[in-house]
């Protein structure tokens, strides 16, 4: 299960940034992660509950954003979101596609501090 070490980068990062900010608690953390990204959601849910525990995020809510799948045609320039990953442009049938979003794993924002606005305000999360 990679989402352990996953894990325990993001939330080395969280500390940082809690630290460059006085030291404050955090209150959510906010990821965006590709449907080609090869990460577990759920898994890595697990590992923040498991781990957060010691750490800066420990009354943190982890926030998972995802990002589908999208691609252009080289050929005619056609936008699409292939079905299971079968990378054919469904106009032209070409196989020369570029994607567009659906690799990232990163952190969107970390909110830190007293005041921070609770959770579940960002849009598109899951």
């Amino acid at each position: 299960m990679h989402e352990a070490s996953l894990m325990k980068n993001l939330l080395s990062i969280v500390d940082r940034a809690s630290r460059a900010e006085g030291g404050g608690p955090v209150r959510v953390v906010h990821l965006k992660i590709g449907d080609m990204a090869g990460v577990n959601a759920d898994a890595l849910r697990f590992a923040f509950e498991v781990m957060a525990k010691d750490s800066a995020a420990a009354d943190a809510v982890l926030e998972i954003e995802k990002v589908p799948l999208n691609c252009r045609c080289t050929a005619c320039g056609a936008r699409m979101s292939p079905d299971d990953f079968v990378f054919i442009c469904s106009a032209c049938g070409s196989g020369e596609l570029d994607i567009l979003t659906g690799r990232e794993m990163e952190i969107d924002y970390i909110l830190v501090g007293e005041d921070a606005p609770g959770a579940g305000e960002a849009a598109g999360q899951e």
